[in-house]
């Protein structure tokens, strides 16, 4: 075969691996996909919790052969980088008869382990899941970038825990599977907040709240508008009357992840419109955000983090990617105010962006972490499909401790009249949680 790490189509157990996340009914919404994410995020040690992660095992049903469907690994990682990696995979045969292996050694310097992240958006819990990045040594001896993809969902033998590698280009390599044996064991810092697939009842919105109540945000049980299970949230915008939202209350954090699915409607059209929210109201006042439109906070009232398509006027029949829509005490506004009022400030993504595409599920994972008050080491980051998009620091959200993050939201506003004919955008399996 070629001496380089090769064998596999990247999305080859796609169509089996769906079958057996749809029967075990556990952890990963795609796990046959590629997984080249950004890790670069927050390390999340606080003290001697240092998060680390270990796993051996096999995937495929095959024996320790030469050509075999069988792949072996071994790792034992921790978010201050150390650690190692083992993997190898029998239906890699080198001409010498040898197999592919990929190898992350303290005694090879020229091999490590180089970003980590507490969670997976590979598992249906992400906090029950790591991510970690490094360059390693194949048995051929070239250096090569991967990320590894880890899921504990159960006990040790169980079939249920989830390994997944992905070496970078330009080697092309990608394999993942639900073990045929082993364990994979997290330890970490994540706490689950709160997480909805709408698969509760028929029709059934009580984890939320719908301001005002109308019939704006509905369950489908259309399959080609679901993600994952029987389900998923269908909000309609229509020409007229052109404002909703759906919003869900937790207790204040200082730091959170949220992540979704999305899909909007094949020839969405957007004459501006406001999306998704991550909300911080004051703790003695649940709702201080409310009504705050033009409105630059002034520290001690609220904040919000906002996540909404980017709008070109020139072109409104345009989908655009997502953008940052943000309102915090330290955003730029207009020279006249507060004479004028003062919107938003807004943060782009890096290039080349991420589109949105209609009629197509994407991931959205989007983070917030507050700042020590009266300093500036806060930050909001984005991830699109696993990638990180947008990543801002040295942020200063709030100036007391009494104003945390306590609310997720999904606004549909557009301006009245909106858009010329009913359309919709589909949401799935809403996660929220805290390193």
């Amino acid at each position: 075969m070629h001496n380089k790490w090769s064998a596999f189509p990247r999305n080859h157990l796609a169509p089996l691996l769906g079958v057996a996340a749809t029967l075990l009914a556990v952890a990963c919404d795609d796990p046959g996909r590629p997984m080249h994410s950004g890790v670069g995020v927050p390390n999340f040690s606080h003290g001697e919790a240092q998060p680390w992660d270990t796993g051996f095992g096999t995937l495929g049903a095959g024996s320790p052969a030469p050509g075999s469907d069988r792949q072996e690994f071994d790792f034992d990682v921790a978010a201050d980088l150390t650690g190692r990696l083992f993997y190898r995979d029998w239906a890699v045969v080198r001409s010498d008869g040898t197999v592919g292996t990929l190898t992350v050694d303290p005694a090879d310097p020229e091999t490590a382990i180089t970003a980590y992240r507490d969670w997976a958006s590979a598992c249906a819990d992400p906090t029950r899941g790591a991510v970690f990045e490094g360059t390693g040594r194949l048995d051929v001896g070239d250096l090569v970038g991967f990320t590894v993809a880890a899921c504990d969902n159960g006990a040790a033998e169980s079939g249920a825990d989830l390994f997944r590698i992905d070496v970078l280009p330009p080697h092309e390599y990608g394999h993942g599977d639900f073990l045929s044996s082993g364990d994979v064991a997290k330890s970490g810092t994540a706490t689950l907040i709160f997480q909805d697939g709408f698969e509760i009842g028929e029709g059934d919105l009580s984890n939320w709240q719908l301001i005002p109540p109308n019939n704006r945000y509905s369950i489908t049980t259309n399959p080609a508008r679901v993600k994952s299970g029987m389900r998923s949230l269908e909000a309609l915008y229509a020409p007229l009357n052109t404002y909703g939202t759906i919003t869900r209350w937790f207790d204040g954090h200082d730091e959170v992840y949220v992540k979704f699915h999305v899909m909007f409607e094949a020839g969405f059209q957007i004459p501006a419109m406001h999306f998704f929210v991550l909300v911080g109201d004051s703790v003695d006042g649940r709702q201080s955000s409310f009504g705050r439109a033009g409105e630059k906070p002034n520290g001690m009232d609220y904040f919000y983090a906002g996540l909404d398509p980017e709008y070109d006027s020139q072109n409104p029949s345009i989908l655009g990617p997502f953008h940052y829509y943000t309102y915090y005490p330290a955003m730029d506004c207009p020279p006249l105010y507060p004479v004028e009022p003062c919107y938003g400030n807004r943060f782009y993504q890096t290039l080349p962006k991420t589109e949105l595409i209609g009629g197509q599920w994407q991931e959205v994972v989007f983070h917030i972490k507050l700042n020590t008050p009266l300093q500036s080491n806060g930050s909001q980051t984005l991830w699109i499909d696993g990638v990180k998009k947008i990543d801002v620091q040295s942020m200063r959200w709030r100036d007391t401790t009494t104003l945390r993050l306590n609310r997720i939201r999904f606004d549909n506003w557009m301006p009245d009249p909106g858009p010329a004919n009913l359309q919709h955008v589909w949401v799935d399996d809403v996660t929220v949680w805290r390193p």
